[in-house]
């Protein structure tokens, strides 16, 4: 007791941080989290390449389909979803129709992500592509090889 007494008679302040003090920094430590955690922690990244798999993968599928069933299989992609389809009422006449299968991958939709260029595509029973085609999803690139068929991705 006779040291706290003696620093004060010596005009000396005890050291610590007053009420006023931290609650400023606990607000402006507030204030930078609002503002720069979002920066850290951009989801766009994530969400164009979760759409970049799907589509990917729906289009091996049809390429699979196709080969497995026989049938032609049409990938429709517009700049914001996609379809696989087949023929209505045969492996090679009609018009296309979405698959009926209980696959997840037949129809999606993005409304974050875009999907370029718009493009409609065929394989046919030997898995071979109807063109050369070359599509971006979000910030991810693939293409498909018409000779084979191969999805080439990232």
């Amino acid at each position: 007791m006779g040291s706290v007494l003696s620093l004060r008679a010596a005009g000396m302040k005890s050291r610590g941080f007053t009420l006023v003090e931290l609650v400023v920094v606990i607000l402006v430590l507030g204030v930078l989290a609002a503002y720069a955690a979002p920066k850290f922690f951009n989801l766009d990244l994530y969400r164009d390449r979760a759409a970049y798999d799907e589509v990917t993968s729906a289009v091996r599928y049809a390429q699979k389909l196709a080969v497995s069933s026989g049938c032609d299989v049409q990938v429709q992609l517009t700049t914001s979803a996609y379809a696989l389809q087949q023929h209505a009422t045969s492996c090679t006449v009609g018009s296309f129709t979405t698959i009926s299968s209980q696959h997840p991958l037949n129809t999606s939709s993005f409304s974050d992500v875009s999907i370029s260029p718009a493009v409609t595509f065929v394989f046919d029973a030997m898995g071979r592509s109807s063109a050369n085609v070359n599509v971006t999803v979000g910030s991810f690139h693939f293409s498909v090889v018409a000779e084979t068929g191969y999805v080439d991705s990232e």
